[in-house]
């Protein structure tokens, strides 16, 4: 089979799985910060999975680079690791609901194990069937440390502490992400990465509409009584689309990326796929400040990953003079200014002026910016 239409195939459900892992987080039982702080663990649960999924992308995104066609004892392997992908949003969310349970704490572990040993295995039958090309040192430790990191984690939770899994998983995934990253791999074609977030950003689009409230009678009256649910929408889906618009134009520029651009974007796709999770919290607590500053947060920290992209995208391709002409950061810190205005207001007299400003910086930032 040609490696390119698996890789579809594959980014396909990746970018599914990290949308469901997004719509099993809880909401909090109220609109403050408290009440946030309460479901941390499950921030960093979902974090974590997405770290893996991502690493998983990344490495995969490298080795097809390399060949042209892929056979089916790799085919197999792979399907059996997005089998165990496929699992991580039910058992990531059981362990956050039963943090000391060992049960739990074994099949989070397990998940991960097999999930190492998959992608282990896939990559060591392309390697079989492309013995010119070199994949991965499999003589070098540090290949199997992220799976005897687990393993470490197994002997705590079954000894002396039974969060031992979650936490080693952790420390394995963080380490496989830095590991990883200190190879510089420089990607000539960003096409696959493009589809990639067009395919999250598609399916985020999607899945704030799941997030409004069903009207409860058929009448003009029960669907006014959502107009805030559908201002939030609104909002979200121009923010989304708006960010997928700004990617596109950028990208139009760009003639390779590296490892930096990726994992900054990376960055970006895991804000944005929590964009339906407060769109819901900011819609059923539109008048609340703690929903409101979250959800300001959020459209910061994205437009905080745009200057870094850009200022990545530069380094990997400094002679590209297009792209040079439109490095411009005069947008972004007008976008900085007016959100901290609205937070500001939202703080002291009119919370929901806080999502407003985020809308009107959309039209402003389309004024100043150069694409």
């Amino acid at each position: 089979m040609k490696t390119q239409r698996f890789e579809t195939f594959f980014d396909a459900v990746i970018a599914i799985i990290i949308t469901v892992l997004v719509l099993k987080l809880v909401q909090p039982a109220a609109p403050t910060f408290d009440a946030v702080g309460d479901l941390i663990s499950f921030y960093v649960a979902y974090f974590v999975c997405f770290l893996m999924i991502f690493n998983i992308w990344h490495g995969n995104h490298n080795l097809f680079q390399k060949i042209d066609e892929i056979d089916n004892k790799s085919l197999f392997f792979y399907g059996l690791l997005l089998f165990s992908m496929s699992l991580l949003p039910y058992f990531s969310v059981w362990l956050t609901l039963n943090p000391r349970s060992i049960a739990s704490e074994t099949m989070f572990g397990l998940n991960f194990l097999f999930m190492q040993v998959m992608y282990l295995l896939s990559v060591n039958a392309i390697a079989k069937a492309n013995p010119g090309i070199v994949l991965v040192d499999f003589k070098n430790i540090h290949t199997y440390l992220s799976t005897i990191i687990i393993l470490i984690g197994f002997a705590l939770t079954y000894t002396i502490y039974p969060p031992g899994i979650d936490l080693c998983c952790v420390v394995a995934v963080v380490y496989a992400t830095f590991s990883h990253n200190t190879i510089k791999h420089e990607i000539v074609d960003s096409e696959r990465f493009e589809a990639l977030i067009d395919a999250i950003i598609a399916i985020v689009l999607t899945i704030i509409v799941l997030e409004i409230t069903m009207a409860h009678s058929g009448n003009w009256q029960a669907l006014f009584d959502l107009k805030l649910e559908f201002v939030a929408y609104a909002i979200s889906f121009l923010l989304c689309f708006n960010y997928w618009l700004y990617n596109t134009n950028l990208f139009n520029f760009v003639k390779r990326i590296d490892y930096k651009v990726i994992w900054t974007s990376g960055i970006s796709l895991f804000i944005l796929s929590l964009v339906p999770y407060l769109t819901k919290f900011v819609a059923e607590n539109f008048y609340a400040f703690a929903p409101q500053a979250l959800y300001g947060a959020e459209y910061l920290a994205i437009t905080a990953s745009g200057i870094f992209l850009k200022r990545y995208l530069i380094k990997a391709d400094s002679d590209n003079e297009e792209l040079i002409k439109v490095y411009d950061n005069y947008s972004f810190l007008m976008v900085f200014a007016i959100v901290m205005i609205g937070m500001v207001i939202g703080y002291l007299w009119w919370p929901p002026a806080v999502i407003l400003s985020c809308l009107i910086t959309i039209p402003l930032g389309w004024v100043m910016v150069k694409l």
